[in-house]
């Protein structure tokens, strides 16, 4: 089995990095609502990013070290690092003594919380550090998936050194997939190098999301079809909530 992507942080920013469809909805969200944000599951800081040279100060969490330092080291390339202080906390136990106008856990952060009680507790702590007045939210791909247990090529993730594919097995009991990402590049002698790493999620459907958010102490919960904060389609690929106390 290959190693967790989130151990790469490298190979995970080749795949991510490009991403920019959720940026406009969080930044116009803190534009909304005011800073500072707190930032569930920051990753490498791609969004931390667009939250910083937009002007806000941001509470970055991210337990895994090597993502840590890779968005803290983006930051300061762009020149905006006094505007993120990174925390090495989890989010289920995180327990600050301030709270803020905005909370957010973006790009699918809540599909990597395996168990309904590691959800519970985040969405609870997430709760918790939602100032009055202020918010959470949040977004989650809807599960639809291609041919499982198969190689698929990639094509449409441009601007990669190489060619990728995935290989993916969806449990639709668990309601898990695990996805194998997979880079090959030719070399100049005409071998050929793979790096690989592994991505585990659990999905969510839509009600059981807003239902959840609803127990941790969100009153008014909305879910939107898209980023544009449209309404809830049969076509849509990503579902985004915005919840209040």
């Amino acid at each position: 089995m290959s190693p967790d992507l989130y151990a790469d942080a490298e190979f995970y920013d080749q795949l991510h990095d490009g991403y920019r469809d959720d940026l406009g909805f969080y930044r116009g969200l803190a534009e909304d609502f005011g800073g500072p944000v707190l930032e569930l599951g920051a990753g490498s800081g791609r969004v931390t990013l667009a939250l910083a040279l937009a002007g806000f100060e941001v509470v970055a969490v991210e337990p895994a070290a090597a993502m840590q330092a890779r968005g803290a080291a983006r930051l300061a390339t762009a020149g905006v690092a006094d505007r993120a202080m990174w925390l090495d906390a989890d989010a289920r136990t995180l327990a600050l003594e301030r709270r803020f106008p905005l909370v957010i856990a973006p790009f699918h952060m809540l599909m990597h919380l395996a168990t309904l009680d590691d959800q519970d507790a985040a969405l609870s702590a997430a709760r918790a550090h939602v100032a009055p007045g202020g918010a959470f939210a949040t977004d989650v791909y809807v599960p639809r998936f291609g041919p499982v247990g198969v190689v698929r090529v990639e094509p449409a993730w441009a601007g990669l050194d190489g060619d990728l594919s995935t290989w993916q097995v969806v449990d639709p009991v668990a309601q898990t997939v695990v996805t194998e990402h997979r880079l090959d590049r030719t070399r100049a002698d005409g071998t050929v190098h793979r790096r690989s790493a592994t991505l585990r999620q659990r999905f969510f459907h839509r009600f059981e999301l807003e239902r959840a958010l609803r127990a941790a102490g969100f009153g008014r919960v909305r879910t939107f079809g898209g980023f544009d904060r449209g309404p809830v389609t049969e076509g849509a690929s990503t579902w985004a909530y915005l919840a209040q106390p």
